[in-house]
């Protein structure tokens, strides 16, 4: 099935570098000018930046990185009965990046947070989608596959009858 992920610069567009970049870095203690973030993203030389506000970055992006790879992880087990040439609907690729937000956050999102309550909705939604895509009748994986067969009866009663 192929599930296209969101990048670390999409991530940034769609729910603002600031937001990203203070939940995103890792717990150093400081935070990383959101333009550093962005220009690490995007490919663009760092030379003008501290050495350690690029390690910081970097390190941002790793934990991008995980969390998209954790929402693929949890997307593909709601996919699980889809066959293999079946693709997921679009609107699974524009969830998967609520969910690596949410992934981002981690334990740090309340109960009634925004980034908490749109997490919940699309796994309700992939629920759905779960449960239709059982009952088509699909196994784990697509289509099992299974086949019956057996050999030919070798016995049978008058085969026995003068045993």
């Amino acid at each position: 099935m192929n599930l296209s992920l969101p990048s670390a610069t999409q991530l940034l567009v769609r729910f603002g570098a600031r937001d990203i970049s203070q939940v995103a870095a890792p717990d150093a203690g400081r935070t990383i000018e959101p333009e550093l973030l962005v220009a690490a993203a995007s490919g663009q030389p760092l030379d003008d930046w501290p050495p350690e506000d690029v390690a910081i970055a970097v390190a941002t992006l790793a934990r991008i990185a995980d969390a998209v790879t954790r929402a693929r992880s949890e997307v593909s087990f709601y996919l699980r009965f889809r066959s293999a040439g079946e693709d997921a609907p679009q609107w699974v690729t524009d969830d998967l990046a609520e969910i690596a937000r949410y992934h981002l956050y981690d334990d740090a999102g309340k109960e009634e947070s925004t980034v908490r309550v749109l997490y919940k909705d699309v796994i309700k939604r992939l629920e759905t989608l779960a449960k239709e895509d059982k009952e088509r009748g699909a196994s784990d994986g697509g289509d099992s596959g299974l086949q019956i067969s057996h050999q030919p009866r070798l016995m049978d009663r008058r085969t026995l009858r003068h045993l």
